[in-house]
């Protein structure tokens, strides 16, 4: 199978333990980390940082890697990085994304993928070894 893109997003939590999320506004319309594809000659972290400006205009300065999730049907892999510092107000772009929220843990909205439910639980575990996983498309679920 050949090789597809990767992709990258960016977990950010605030001061109370609540994870920022995107609306996206096309495909499932659902729930998602802020993030999208690497760019061909751009580095996983930059994408990362990338996409966070772009979808919600937040400058993400410091991060650690908290998972890497290889994608089988796709023949890709999903960086998560989780910023360790960050500045600006969320902002969503209008073109992908059209709503962002805080959202207890325990409380995460819907419609949003088991895959993405995942990355965030092994982002808010995340202490210092990366989370690595395979994640099947015959596992894959919108609830």
């Amino acid at each position: 199978m050949e090789r597809t893109a990767d992709a990258a997003g960016c977990t950010i939590f605030d001061k109370s333990g609540r994870i920022l999320l995107v609306h996206q506004v096309y495909g499932k319309k659902k729930w998602a980390l802020p993030g999208g594809v690497v760019e061909n000659g751009e580095s996983s972290w930059e994408a990362a940082v990338r996409e966070c400006r772009e979808e919600i205009q937040i400058e993400v300065t410091d991060m650690s890697l908290s998972g890497l999730y290889f994608l089988s049907h796709r023949n890709a892999y999903v960086f998560i990085f989780r910023a360790n510092s960050f500045s600006g107000i969320p902002t969503p772009d209008g073109i992908e994304i059209d709503e962002y929220a805080y959202f207890d843990l325990h409380d995460l909205p819907k419609p949003m993928s088991n895959f993405t439910i995942q990355r965030i639980q092994d982002a808010a575990l995340f202490e210092k070894n990366v989370y690595m996983r395979e994640q099947h498309v015959n596992t894959y679920v919108i609830e």
